[in-house]
């Protein structure tokens, strides 16, 4: 059975448990990228990533999401905000059909 993991800072992820994500709170960047490939090879069929450390392991969730077959998806976290999710959903959107219809310009 597929199992949802999701990577972040620890106050942010630990509310999660309730939902019986596997949770993988990060400190580093090394160790971000680590748990990444780690939870992509395994049985993950979602792998949730906080803005925070998304933002250092991009090129590494880029590289992923053209090679696993995980959905790799980054959501907001407790700290700041900086709409990097909605910026990623953004550019596919115009990739695909040429045109921003969702968001106009709310998202910068």
């Amino acid at each position: 059975m597929y199992k949802i993991a999701l990577m972040g800072n620890r106050d942010t992820i630990i509310g999660f448990k309730l939902l019986g994500l596997s949770l993988f709170p990060i400190n580093k960047k090394e160790e971000a990228v680590e748990i990444l490939n780690k939870l992509a090879k395994e049985e993950y069929a979602v792998i949730f990533v906080t803005e925070d450390i998304a933002c250092q392991i991009f090129e590494e969730i880029e590289r992923l999401q053209k090679t696993s077959f995980a959905s790799i998806t980054i959501i907001p976290n407790k700290l700041e905000k900086k709409y990097l999710g909605l910026k990623i959903l953004r550019r596919n959107i115009e990739k695909a059909i040429g045109t921003d219809i969702l968001f106009r310009k709310e998202v910068e």
